[in-house]
């Protein structure tokens, strides 16, 4: 076996394991318990959000960035973490943050949304509640970025050619949103192909973090904004 083929089948097996790891101990309450409150600010609800967050960041981020450290010939730059652009992000893709905005604003206002988001359904949120919120989200988005984008697809480019390497992606991709539902899943699908090609093309994952940032900081934002039951409140 190849150094490329090890890393492609360490990527693939984390992908499965990691985040199975990820997302059992993030729904199980017992767990949540035992870890206890993470802020004095939310209640159990919320501190097992927060908790899921972190979970995130610590399975699908932080180990998958051991991994590849472990792994022989190649550096977690190599797989996206670096910051160094390969090639500038197309001028288009600049004009995706008001697109996103705007498509946000709107879907935001859907039954069916509001019924999920925002995450932590505190009524009463303050403006610490807000940063703390924002902050789990990005830790938890980089985290799930390096894995999918960064570990998962660069792992794929070095033993095959780039579309079926995206197909990959997108489909563990689109597998990953199955529990929230064939909107979710579905949508992930053309969501994973922009994030891969703005992957290869600048060679890092931040386009798709800082994207991937906008699309579910802007969903919270709106949604509590739009919410009949929640409201944002001066800390006492």
């Amino acid at each position: 076996m190849t150094s490329e083929e090890l890393g492609f089948l360490m990527a693939v097996s984390w992908c499965a394991i990691g985040f199975a790891s990820y997302y059992f101990l993030s729904v199980n309450p017992g767990f949540s318990r035992r870890i206890g409150a993470l802020s004095r600010r939310f209640d159990f609800q919320g501190n097992q959000v927060l908790l899921q967050r972190l979970l995130g960041l610590l399975f699908l981020g932080i180990l998958s960035v051991i991994i590849s450290i472990i792994l022989p010939g190649v550096t977690p730059a190599d797989y996206g973490l670096g910051f160094v652009f390969q090639d500038a992000p197309p001028g288009w893709s600049f004009l995706l943050i008001p697109l996103i905005l705007v498509l946000g604003f709107y879907a935001a206002k859907k039954e069916g949304n509001l019924e999920l988001y925002p995450q932590i359904r505190a009524k009463n949120w303050t403006p610490a509640m807000l940063v703390i919120s924002a902050i789990t989200w990005v830790l938890f988005l980089v985290g799930y970025e390096f894995l999918f984008r960064g570990f998962l697809l660069q792992a794929s480019l070095d033993t095959m050619a780039q579309a079926p390497a995206i197909a990959l992606n997108c489909a563990l991709y689109a597998l990953a949103h199955f529990y929230k539902g064939p909107g979710e899943t579905f949508g992930a699908i053309p969501v994973g192909i922009l994030f891969c090609y703005l992957t290869i093309v600048t060679g890092n994952i931040w386009c798709a973090v800082a994207l991937h940032s906008v699309m579910a900081l802007s969903n919270e934002w709106f949604s509590l904004r739009f919410h009949p039951k929640m409201d944002v409140i001066k800390a006492r």
